[in-house]
């Protein structure tokens, strides 16, 4: 039995539930006065159902007794198991403590008889040890000796002649690097020799520069440094420059390699010789120190000009430095260092890389000020790419040593924590502006300004959407990682355009569902005709404007996709992908090798060996927005033909086109031309025959004039090429439903396919000559089912007098002759049909159609 029955049996009864049950079933029993003569019958099932109950509940608590029972046997025999089990666990701790004894006392044994044992030979090998640990001990004095000596020569020399002075120092450098390099040979450290030997080192080195940098520092007062030195140079500024050059140049022997690398370090250095970046110029730092007491006076203190919201201040200050000191920098300064062999060097890029110290460093410190301020944030990443571009394009900056440069922004963008951040703020700042642009109003109406007519026409929210796209790609673009600038473009730009797509699918599904709706419920009655029209228009509005949109951003996207920037980074996706065999978070580049091949390939010349994928890193989202536009065309011409075809319903159920008095006129004086043809006759014709007019069918007048008002709107509000599209499938929709629905389903007279004939040459087909020269040619199948439909009955006059050199026309007997001569060959039959001008039309449909006319069945 389950629990749930168990706990609702021995559950104490409720009264309330109990009183009310008892009135539920005297209420359900005896309804009427009559009952009670059931009374007797009732009484006798209620004591039956207690009788039962009470067998159920003696037999309930029989097994629930044999439960507990089992229940409390099964505890007791797991309570013995874990006491036997106690018990032998206790037993197995003492065995292994007794164990571990035995094994300590017999190793203790073991050393003893060792100690006790000793050899002659290991006698000996103490003693060797004792004399070799002298002979090193005497080394080690010697060494010292030197170092003494050598660094005592070069104090001695620095103040008369800096230049003998490097020759002991550089004899130093070369003991502590040979010392270094037998003491890894050996496998073992000389103990604190060459700890002390390097301390000793850069002791003398700073002394050395202490000393020169004195006397650069008075050559530098002379020339009233840090203010810039003009050109051109006057005398005394002259005679001063000599002792600064002197001066620089001897602060330079300082800078020269001091440390002989053996063949294979040599190799290797040479080899990483485009990445290694250059110790700064000492002289250089030197004459930084003042601009950068300036800058932190300026910038780091609680001056005025010290605000976090303004970093374009102290960029722009630094940018008039280097430009107030260039023309010193790139003239003498840079001679003097190309004098001085280090031609790897540019004078100008050393200046600025020590003036950017200050800079980072500013940047850094503020970095936990800025986080909480999400704007000020965003805009000193801004400057900071700003300021980075400048130094790039305007002053050709690269550090010396290499070959590029990741710029200030790296402050920002090289740790992920603070790149995130940065990322966060753009993203919420961009989806902020997007939410604005979407719950506008006016979102989805046009913009008022000249558009050519095959271009999309922007609503507001798409060219403010646009606008929005191009000031991210501002805010990016001058990042110089590339993994920076995709993140910034996948989780923003792309988003924000999958965002925009999204919505207007959303848009048209919905329309379309109401359209679906629409199309079921009743056709409105000519009393509410112009509603209906109005409805329409306003829903080719609303469609016309999401195609714009979508058409739009589209094409621009797709222009942006061949712009310099992003086939850069297009590229870098491709190749990257194909390198590493991944998939990128843009559409998946393809390799022109195979995995296996790229796999052989050595990575220097990997990249060469990729195929970059034609493609653009738009092709995602521009694929979206092709969709769409495909899927708003198919709801315009759906919408326009559906339109079209409720208001031809009375169109359709006219029921005359087989009478020959349709309009109480002999066919026999009419002209047999195509009425198109008999067109272009009439302005030279006389004959009164051909000018005998048969007025439009009236059911015509109002869907022809809702078809010709919905065209006009969507050659207004569409491009020309797209126009052009839908009015040819519009075209080819409505061709189908007349077929399908008139032709196919009555039968015709002469008359009566004259009538059609009107109907659609003066009628249908006019309606498009506003926007293409010659509409029927949309409608070709209908053309020919016209000349085939007016065809002269068999039974009336044949023999028309030639006007205008027209030929005699053939009899619908003659015709009917040779389509249904099945001995014939096609290509008879096709001579003839074009003979009627019927060009489009195979035998099999022109049978169909002469099947329609009521002659045939005659």
């Amino acid at each position: 039995m389950a629990t749930s029955e168990l706990e609702s049996l021995v559950k104490e009864p409720d009264e309330s539930s109990i009183a009310i049950h008892v009135v539920d079933f005297l209420n359900s029993r005896f309804n009427e006065l009559e009952d009670l003569g059931k009374l007797n019958s009732v009484l006798s099932e209620v004591k039956s159902n207690e009788q039962k109950l009470n067998e159920k509940s003696i037999e309930t608590q029989s097994k629930t007794s044999e439960i507990l029972k089992q229940s409390l046997q099964a505890f007791n025999s797991t309570v013995t198991e874990l006491e036997d089990l106690q018990a032998t666990r206790l037993e197995l701790e003492d065995t292994l403590a007794d164990h571990c004894n035995i094994v300590t006392s017999n190793q203790s044994n073991l050393q003893e008889s060792f100690s006790d044992n000793k050899t002659l030979m290991d006698e000996l090998i103490m003693l060797q040890q004792q004399v070799d640990n002298l002979e090193r001990s005497k080394q080690y004095l010697k060494v010292l000796v030197v170092a003494e000596e050598l660094s005592a020569q070069t104090k001695q020399l620095i103040e008369r002649s800096p230049h003998k002075a490097l020759n002991p120092y550089i004899q130093l450098a070369n003991l502590l690097h040979s010392i270094k390099s037998k003491s890894r040979d050996a496998g073992h450290v000389v103990t604190h020799l060459d700890v002390f030997l390097q301390q000793s080192l850069d002791v003398l080195w700073e002394e050395m520069k202490n000393k020169l940098k004195k006397k650069f520092q008075q050559s530098l007062d002379a020339l009233n440094w840090p203010t810039p030195v003009k050109l051109p140079y006057p005398q005394v500024t002259t005679d001063k420059l000599s002792s600064f050059k002197k001066a620089f140049t001897e602060l330079l022997l300082l800078q020269r390699p001091i440390i002989i690398s053996d063949e294979s370090t040599s190799t290797k250095s040479s080899s990483d010789e485009k990445t290694y970046e250059l110790p700064p110029l000492l002289p250089i730092q030197i004459m930084v120190e003042p601009l950068i007491v300036r800058f932190r006076y300026h910038f780091d203190s609680k001056r005025p000009t010290s605000r976090i919201d303004k970093p374009e201040w102290y960029f722009s200050h630094v940018i008039t430095t280097i430009q107030d000191h260039s023309p010193f920098l790139q003239g003498a300064i840079q001679a003097i260092v190309d004098e001085a062999g280090f031609q790897e060097y540019h004078a100008k890029n050393d200046f600025i890389r020590c003036l950017l110290v200050a800079v980072t460093k500013k940047l850094t410190q503020s970095i936990p000020t800025l986080l909480k301020s999400p704007q000020v944030f965003s805009h000193t990443v801004f400057e900071t790419l700003q300021f980075d571009q400048t130094l790039r394009e305007l002053h050709m900056y690269i550090p010396p040593g290499q070959n590029e440069w990741k710029g200030c922004v790296d402050v920002f963008t090289g740790k992920k924590e603070t790149f995130k951040a940065w990322l966060k703020v753009e993203k919420e700042f961009a989806e902020e502006r997007y939410n604005e642009i979407m719950h506008s109003e006016d979102a989805w109406e046009f913009v008022d300004e000249d558009i050519p007519e095959d271009d999309f026409r922007p609503t507001k929210s798409s060219g403010k959407l646009i606008n929005l796209l191009e000031l991210i790609t501002s805010r990016y673009k001058l990042l110089p990682m590339f993994h920076n600038r995709i993140r910034f473009f996948a989780d923003i730009q792309a988003d924000l355009l999958m965002e925009y797509a999204r919505r207007i699918d959303s848009a048209v599904d919905a329309f379309e569902k109401s359209l679906s709706y629409s199309f079921v419920r009743s056709v409105p009655n000519s009393a509410n005709a112009d509603g209906k029209s109005h409805s329409n228009i306003e829903d080719l509005k609303r469609l016309c404007r999401w195609l714009n949109s979508a058409g739009f951003v589209g094409r621009t996207i797709k222009d942006w996709g061949e712009d310099a920037f992003f086939l850069e980074l297009w590229h870098e996706v491709t190749v990257r992908a194909a390198r590493y065999h991944s998939t990128s978070p843009l559409p998946s580049p393809t390799s022109s090798e195979s995995s296996e091949q790229l796999q052989e390939t050595s990575s220097e010349h990997r990249e060469e060996q990729i195929t970059v994928d034609e493609g653009t890193v738009f092709d995602d989202p521009a694929g979206l927005f092709d969709s769409s536009c495909e899927k708003i065309q198919s709801l315009i011409i759906k919408n326009v033909s559906k339109g079209f075809f409720n208001g031809l319903k009375a169109y359709c159920r006219k029921n005359n086109w087989s009478r020959s008095d349709i309009y109480n006129i002999d066919p026999t004086i009419i002209s047999h031309q195509p009425l198109y043809k008999r067109e272009e006759l009439s302005t030279s014709s006389k004959d009164n025959n051909i000018n005998i007019e048969i007025d439009l069918s009236p059911e015509l007048y109002t869907p022809l004039s809702d078809l010709a008002h919905s065209l006009t709107f969507l050659s207004n509000h569409v491009p020309t090429r797209i126009f052009k599209s839908i009015f040819k499938e519009i075209s080819k929709e409505i061709e189908d439903y007349l077929w399908n629905r008139i032709l196919m389903r009555n039968q015709f007279s002469e008359m009566g396919g004259r009538q059609f004939e009107v109907d659609m040459v003066k009628g249908l087909f006019t309606v498009g000559k506003r926007w293409v020269q010659k509409p029927e040619n949309y409608f070709r199948r209908l053309k020919d089912a016209c000349i085939l439909l007016t065809v002269p009955s068999s039974h009336q006059t044949t023999s028309v007098t030639k006007q205008n050199n027209s030929t005699q026309q053939k009899t619908l007997s003659q015709v009917m002759r040779v389509l249904f001569d099945d001995d014939l060959e096609v290509a008879e039959v096709h001579k003839m049909l074009e003979n009627l001008c019927v060009f489009h039309l195979p035998p099999k449909e022109a049978k169909d159609v002469v099947r329609r006319r009521v002659e045939c069945w005659k």
